[in-house]
């Protein structure tokens, strides 16, 4: 285990390198990374997945839950899942739907905070 200046763990060893041989890089993964979120990744985020080490996301909410309180998921379409499933990351998406767009829904109309590159 690698420590920082501060004494903290490395945060990106785990995810960039395997622990017992630092200089082989991670994609020859050993480890499996879960994902679980409350609403579909945007893309950006769908992107990082490919090089991230995450194996299998559970989504929540849709993007049409995201953009109805105003949040711009970018360009995401059918084919970015299928995309993900090709490269061996498993999707599971609608997990609890109803529920998350709820708290979606709570946080646009409750002031929770600012919407990043909000379409609204």
């Amino acid at each position: 285990m690698r420590l920082d200046e501060g004494g903290e763990r490395d945060s990106y060893e785990g995810l960039y390198w395997d622990e017992g041989n630092e200089h082989q890089k991670a994609t020859t993964r050993q480890r499996k990374f879960e994902l679980f979120t409350s609403c579909e990744p945007c893309a950006m985020c769908l992107g990082a997945t490919l090089w991230s080490g995450v194996t299998r996301i559970v989504c929540g909410a849709t993007k049409d839950d995201a953009q109805s309180i105003g949040f711009d998921e970018g360009p995401v379409f059918e084919e970015s899942y299928k995309h993900l499933e090709e490269a061996g990351i498993n999707v599971t998406r609608n997990v609890l739907r109803a529920e998350a767009a709820k708290v979606l829904q709570r946080y646009g109309g409750g002031g929770c905070g600012p919407i990043y590159n909000g379409s609204k």
